[in-house]
């Protein structure tokens, strides 16, 4: 080969090189940003298979990138000073997606120029069932498989939802002493949940009529998600991952556990359960709800000449004890239902009508029945459908309505 030859040679092969490795560096680009993107695309469209806590981790991310809808949207709470919390009406469609409970809501009003918008389409006259409670009563299902709604479609009474999500005894009172008398009912179903009690604390904060009192520690929150965290879940995810945020919580709070073939969550029992009056802001709940419930017994029956029927709903926890014992521990299970059991007291002490829904959902939960979701702490439809049915035999056991059906 001659000198002319090699210089020749030498230069093409350099630069052979340098294109080959510029390929190589684009492929690996392009390779992986499609692999980001179908991992993009994999999370959004798989998201209800996914971990529970990944699920959180990724709640703020966008589902498209044009669109300013999250994976999961917020619930659109208006802060109120006499409520708690509120709905505007004229919501239409809204959807709800908190791990495996998924549905959409609209909202209407008990009258026009009413300022809460409640999930009802207006009251049907003569109105024989006016409802209230939280989102146990606003339902955490599609509209028709709510038990309020089912009261009205399966029985034929005319029943009008005024639950308020997000909200405590004392609020729902200030409804019920609201919208009430006008609508006239002949019954008044008062759902209560445990977690009334710590509402109700939030509404006298709210109202300046109390400090600030210790309660159980809260999960960590989830960082709101800013800048390139809005659009993808993988940076989300890495960054979790890389720079984890700081904990402000020594608990877990929430653990995963296998029973009857679905994997549940449900919370854990690091520490008392943050129903108990053991802490002071629980305690101050319990006398505000107590007190919430003696007003309202009296205003159903004096100034709207109704009947009142008080319902209990227990934690997803209690109702599974059968299966969750001897992992959670029967104290502890037994601790998160004692606020239920004192207002189950305060019901007999008053001679009030209660129904204490812990045994019957037992019962359906031995035989087979769901009742609540796996993940989410709300009542499924099996759930719902159970509560209205046990409604409709106390009401005609008791004569408290006349069979519409």
């Amino acid at each position: 080969m001659t000198t002319d030859n090699i210089e020749n040679t030498l230069p093409a092969t350099v630069e052979q090189k340098k294109r080959s490795i510029l390929s190589g560096l684009i492929l690996t680009f392009f390779s992986l940003a499609f692999s980001v993107l179908m991992i993009e695309i994999f999370v959004r469209v798989a998201f209800d298979s996914l971990p529970p806590s990944m699920q959180g981790d990724i709640q703020h991310v966008r589902r498209v990138p044009w669109d300013k809808e999250r994976l999961v949207q917020e619930f659109p709470f208006v802060i109120d000073n006499k409520f708690q919390a509120r709905l505007d009406p004229g919501i239409k469609n809204y959807p709800i997606h908190w791990r495996d409970a998924k549905f959409t809501f609209s909202t209407g009003t008990v009258w026009e120029g009413h300022v809460v918008g409640l999930r009802t389409d207006g009251p049907r006259w003569p109105l024989q069932i006016l409802a209230f409670g939280d989102s146990f009563t606003f339902c955490w299902t599609e509209v028709n498989d709510c038990w309020v709604q089912r009261l009205q479609n399966d029985y034929g009474w005319n029943s009008v939802n005024a639950g308020l999500a997000g909200t405590g005894s004392t609020g729902q009172l200030a409804l019920i002493e609201d919208i009430g008398p006008p609508l006239e009912p002949k019954l008044v179903i008062w759902q209560w949940y445990p977690n009334d009690l710590s509402d109700d604390y939030v509404l006298a904060q709210i109202q300046g009529k109390t400090e600030s009192l210790a309660g159980a520690p809260s999960p960590d929150p989830v960082p709101d998600a800013k800048g390139l965290a809005q659009y993808s879940a993988v940076y989300t995810l890495l960054k979790k991952w890389l720079d984890p945020p700081k904990s402000t919580s020594p608990y877990k709070h929430y653990v995963t556990r296998e029973v009857n073939g679905r994997e549940m969550l449900v919370t854990t029992n690091e520490y008392p359960s943050g129903f108990s009056v053991t802490y002071p802001l629980v305690r101050y709940g319990w006398q505000r709800n107590v007190e919430a419930h003696e007003a309202g017994a009296e205003f159903i029956q004096q100034e709207m000449g109704a009947e009142m029927i008080l319902v209990l709903l227990p934690t997803k926890e209690e109702a599974y004890a059968e299966f969750l014992a001897d992992d959670l521990g029967e104290d502890y299970i037994h601790q998160i239902g004692e606020s239920r059991r004192m207002l189950m007291g305060v019901c007999e002490e008053k001679g009030w009508r209660c129904i204490d829904m812990l045994p019957i959902f037992q019962e359906a939960i031995h035989n087979g029945e769901t009742i609540y979701y796996a993940l989410d702490f709300h009542l499924d439809a099996s759930g719902n459908k159970l509560l209205a049915e046990t409604l409709h035999d106390y009401i005609i056991e008791n004569s408290l309505l006349d069979s519409a059906q």
